[in-house]
């Protein structure tokens, strides 16, 4: 990359990881794959953190990219309250043994664990945090859907990461809304940059499959807020009147066995089938061997599975978010938030019609093109250099 001055030393404190490896997480090693062609990057992360992420991080190799593991007593426990405490205290500790001399601490998630840790380091590095998500007013379908105590949580914890937002230097965000909720809470606006996401589109469209297997495909991480049990409602329909309709489920999470046991009380379990976490290749080999990306997500903060289904080629059906209008434009169907009747009943269109919806998915995948990793990478970098030249 040509966006250099000087070559930067750059930490990412990577708390966040339980279980699955989401968005997010995602974004940031994709993005550190390009900026190690011009600067240098280490992670600071747990054991349990780095078992999760270690095929993603270990993509691109490069001598500028150096893994600092450290292990805490509680990295493993199913309580992520305490895995979460442990992290943000050890993860504190291991910055002030760190020498090297960082001009750039990054929390790549808005999540305690990392942000607190790269406000307490030394050195005067200049501080960076994302925020993936949107602001509660725009997740209140959800926060509706939770108990009295998780809903106050949520919106607390929230809350207090903004308040740490103002030891940053910098807040990245992935959307417009998330910026305009920073700047009515009186941050500058210089100091949001709306950076977006990106997918792997060349990759996803060298991937050649022979047949289709599946009538549908969802892929996330399998947490409620994912609409995974919606998901069950809506193709409990499409076999109605689609005896054999197959759907095919991909990701891991905290839901996952309760996912399963439902898959088989229900008598499903030869329409549909859980993959667990896959590699990537594999992944878009079982999105592009399908026929429609389902989609009951209740909220996003902007789409990247979405995009990704575009690539493959297919029409997308989802419970509606604002930000997909910002993101996608008229490029995919949605339908009112829990109405996962109307899900069904266009999934079964789409099946019964599909040459009805060629021309929409064409142009849905020439669309999504322009989402490049590369371009994210750049911009972002842009104004990491800006603020540690201070200009």
């Amino acid at each position: 990359m040509t966006i250099k001055k000087r070559e930067l030393n750059i930490l990412v404190i990577f708390n966040s990881l339980i279980g699955v490896i989401g968005g997010g997480s995602r974004h940031i090693i994709e993005v550190v794959d390009y900026w190690i062609d011009s600067h240098r990057v280490d992670y600071l992360i747990s054991e349990e953190g780095y078992r999760v992420a270690k095929e993603y991080i270990h993509k691109k190799e490069s001598q500028n990219k150096k893994i600092i593991v450290y292990s805490t007593p509680f990295d493993r426990v199913e309580k992520f309250f305490l895995a979460y405490i442990s992290r943000i205290i050890k993860s504190s500790m291991e910055t002030w043994k760190l020498r090297r001399k960082y001009d750039v601490v990054i929390a790549p998630n808005y999540l305690p664990q990392n942000m607190i840790p790269a406000i307490v380091m030394r050195g005067g590095a200049k501080r960076i945090v994302y925020f993936h998500n949107v602001p509660p007013s725009l997740r209140q379908e959800y926060l509706r859907k939770m108990n009295i105590l998780w809903r106050k949580l949520s919106i607390l914890n929230w809350e207090f990461c903004v308040l740490l937002s103002k030891f940053f230097d910098l807040i990245f965000v992935v959307n417009e809304a998330t910026k305009d909720h920073f700047i009515r809470r009186g941050f500058p606006p210089k100091k949001v940059v709306v950076v977006g996401n990106g997918i792997p589109y060349n990759f996803i469209n060298n991937i050649n499959i022979d047949n289709k297997i599946y009538d549908g495909v969802f892929l996330a991480r399998l947490v409620k807020r994912k609409g995974i049990y919606d998901l069950i409602k809506i193709w409990k329909i499409v076999i109605r009147k689609n005896t054999t309709a197959k759907l095919c489920i991909i990701g891991g999470g905290s839901e996952k066995e309760k996912l399963k046991m439902l898959i088989e009380s229900e008598k499903l379990k030869e329409n549909v089938i859980l993959t667990g976490v896959v590699s990537e290749e594999e992944k878009y080999k079982i999105m592009k061997s399908s026929r429609v990306f389902v989609y009951p997500s209740y909220y996003e903060s902007w789409g990247v599975v979405i995009a990704e289904a575009m690539a493959c080629g297919l029409p997308v059906v989802a419970y509606h978010a604002p930000i997909y209008e910002e993101v996608f434009g008229e490029h995919i169907f949605t339908v009112e938030v829990g109405n996962y009747k109307k899900i069904a009943e266009k999934v079964l269109d789409i099946l019964q019609n599909p040459q009805n919806y060629k021309e929409m998915v064409e142009n849905a995948k020439n669309f999504v093109a322009r989402y490049s990793w590369k371009e994210v990478a750049e911009h972002q970098l842009r104004n990491i250099v800006d603020i540690v030249e201070n200009i």
